[in-house]
């Protein structure tokens, strides 16, 4: 299995850091310190550099420290035992620019999958609790990583979306509906969005035998769990659903069916696990989902993902935190990155597993190492 390292992290007016270097000796890397100190932005950081974007905050110009108008994220890995820099660079009211080896990207498209990483976070309950656009840029983030052809039929598909709605719009406003001038987009909605539910279908397939085997490991066979992909398309092509919604689009003025409209369902013993799970099930079915995800990107691009995870031992109990760091250290995985409120409790746990780490104490937007 190929190895993936960040060896070097530079920030500059990111978020509550004016300047900032660290460099990383070990595979799994420890960032101590009080709420609000700063240790959720290093980790959103290496996050910007392997997918291109904030997993907090969507906005670019607001992940810029205050008061300034551009902010920059540099990176330096190994990847393959070959150096690879990337830089990210923020500019308030202009697009944000990524390089490769001082190689600006055409398409910062073409960067998704270099460095494949998961992250873990607090935040992720929100797959349980909200909508089904959540559990779609589930679906959309994991297949993005190791399928260049997926996301590239993903932006295409939302682009035309983009235009036929603005299109039934058009026609709310003017009055008057020319079916014809939907045929353009209908015809990509259909060709890309078909072959974004196959790829779908296929990855549940997969990946939902990865999420049972996890689940079952951390609930010692105890429960059932499910994950069923529901889509319209499994009942009728999207062409028909099109041509069927016609009259319900032009009085809605949206496209109202498609695979945008696509949702996972999440089940414990044949029930909801919205409605019948205990917290202790949902955080131990939400953990089965990442480390899937995590084992479903590592055997697609046989590189181990980066692991991010974000101050879950303020939320867990300590039967699960051991699942948690059992599961680093069994199934070597690569390089690591926890945050802890508490200064000693990770690396303690670590050092009683006899896994090699590194500690770093994090106050106010400044980063010392601990010796």
């Amino acid at each position: 299995m190929k190895e993936i390292k960040l060896e070097r992290l530079t920030l500059y007016n990111f978020k509550n850091y004016s300047e900032a270097e660290l460099a990383f000796s070990n595979h799994v890397v420890c960032f101590t310190g009080n709420n609000g100190s700063g240790k959720t932005n290093l980790l959103d950081a290496i996050h910007y550099l392997c997918s291109c974007r904030s997993f907090f905050n969507a906005i670019d110009s607001q992940n810029i420290q205050n008061g300034h108008e551009q902010a920059s994220i540099t990176g330096e890995f190994e990847r393959d035992e070959m150096p690879e820099q990337i830089i990210c660079g923020l500019r308030k009211n202009q697009r944000k620019v990524f390089k490769r080896n001082f190689k600006e990207y055409d398409k910062l498209a073409d960067h998704i999958g270099l460095l494949p990483v998961v992250i873990i976070t607090p935040y992720d309950i929100e797959l349980i609790w909200e909508g089904s656009e959540v559990r779609r840029k589930f679906l959309d983030a994991t297949i993005s990583q190791q399928s260049k052809a997926y996301l590239e039929a993903l932006m295409a598909y939302n682009h035309a979306l983009l235009q036929r709605n603005n299109l039934l719009k058009s026609f709310g406003h003017r009055g008057g509906y020319a079916y014809e001038l939907l045929e353009p987009w209908d015809y990509l909605l259909i060709e890309h969005g078909t072959f974004i539910f196959e790829e779908r279908k296929k990855f549940l397939a997969e990946f939902g035998e990865d999420f049972k085997a996890v689940y079952q490991t951390i609930c010692n066979g105890r429960e059932q769990t499910d994950i069923i992909y529901e889509s319209e398309l499994l009942n009728q092509p999207l062409e028909r659903l099109l041509n069927d919604s016609r009259e319900k689009d032009r009085i809605l003025e949206r496209t109202t069916c498609g695979i945008h409209k696509d949702d996972l369902s999440f089940s414990i013993n044949n029930q909801p696990i919205k409605k019948f799970a205990s917290q202790g099930q949902q955080k131990s079915f939400l953990f089965a989902l990442k480390f899937a995800q995590y084992q479903f990107i590592k055997r697609h691009q046989n590189h181990r993902p980066i692991l991010l995870l974000d101050d879950l031992f303020d939320k867990i109990d300590e039967s699960r935190m051991m699942q948690i760091l059992h599961w680093i250290k069994e199934n070597n995985a690569g390089q690591v990155f926890i945050t802890d409120t508490h200064h000693t409790r990770i690396p303690e746990l670590l050092s009683g597993l006899d896994i090699a780490h590194e500690s770093w104490q994090v106050a106010d937007g400044t980063v010392n190492k601990v010796s």
